[in-house]
């Protein structure tokens, strides 16, 4: 890394041209949302919005795997938490928005920490797999669907150049 920016939004447009120019140039971007963090979630960082350019590059492919996975879940489940919660989406429906409404709660502790709290990489991929084998486990087990969870508030493993002792995520 030879730089890191700073660049604030007014009014969360991350769209504003000065934003949207700064984006374009770098190799990657950290979005914290104030929504995020009101919802008691640290730290606030919006993964879905965020990227990173050389973290696949740094990740073994089966990291990449889980990243991308637990990224369209938590895609899915933010298209559909709406429906979901004005009870316009019946279970049964999608199997991908089920298995969203799943596993999105466990990925949301995946991404919660505490002041203090540390985790090595590989800790952070394992719970990332954790949290994506509650839907398989849910699949797996007979008789009715427990009730729908509450949602998010809502985007390690192999060898590189790039490893460091952050937690799982862009």
């Amino acid at each position: 890394m030879t730089a890191m920016f700073s660049v604030l939004v007014e009014g969360d447009d991350h769209n504003e041209p000065v934003a949207d120019a700064v984006r374009g140039i770098l190799d990657g971007h950290v979005v914290m949302e104030r929504r995020i963090a009101e919802s008691g979630r640290y730290p606030a960082i919006n993964v879905l919005r965020s990227l990173s350019r050389t973290v696949p590059g740094c990740n073994a492919p089966e990291e990449n795997t889980l990243v991308q996975e637990a990224r369209g879940d938590l895609s899915t489940w933010e298209e559909m938490q709406d429906m979901v919660r004005l009870g316009a989406y019946r279970p049964g429906n999608d199997p991908q928005v089920d298995r969203a409404i799943r596993v999105a709660p466990a990925i949301e502790n995946v991404l919660k920490q505490q002041r203090g709290e540390k985790a090595t990489l590989a800790e952070s991929f394992d719970a990332l797999r954790g949290a994506l084998s509650v839907a398989e486990v849910l699949d797996e087990s007979p008789g009715p669907r427990a009730p729908v969870p509450d949602p998010p508030a809502q985007d390690g493993g192999g060898s590189g150049p790039c490893r460091t002792g952050a937690r799982a995520g862009s």
